[in-house]
């Protein structure tokens, strides 16, 4: 049952942080390109390339931690259901610019977000 409890405070805050960082993320830059999604999923992806790579490598992480981080945190923060949403919204207003656009800084920022991550857990 404990487990439950560290993977619903993670969703939680995972959550509450993906909901106000898109606020942030709109007020900065408006509503045009989805800014916020993309920085989202980046910061998701490198949180949890860092902490599964630092649990694997040197088991830094206690199993509640590491559920409360990844299937908590990380899977409620991150976003790809809203990526899809705003990919798919691009595609049908005609907006070949963002379409191209939100696939390959999403992917390609995903991407560099893991390995950015797994970097710095080798560090430390």
């Amino acid at each position: 049952m404990d487990k439950l409890i560290w993977i619903a405070l993670g969703g939680v805050l995972g959550a509450w942080s993906r909901y106000f960082m898109g606020l942030w993320a709109v007020e900065k830059w408006g509503s045009d390109f989805a800014v916020g999604t993309l920085m989202i999923n980046i910061i998701g992806s490198f949180v949890m390339a860092w902490v599964l790579y630092l649990n694997a490598s040197r088991g830094v992480f206690s199993p509640n931690i590491r559920l409360f981080l990844t299937v908590g945190f990380c899977a409620t923060f991150t976003t790809f259901s809203t990526f899809s949403w705003d990919t798919l919204r691009y595609l049908s207003e005609g907006n070949f610019k963002y379409f191209a656009m939100n696939i390959t800084f999403n992917v390609a920022g995903c991407l560099l977000g893991s390995w950015f991550g797994i970097m710095l857990a080798k560090l430390l």
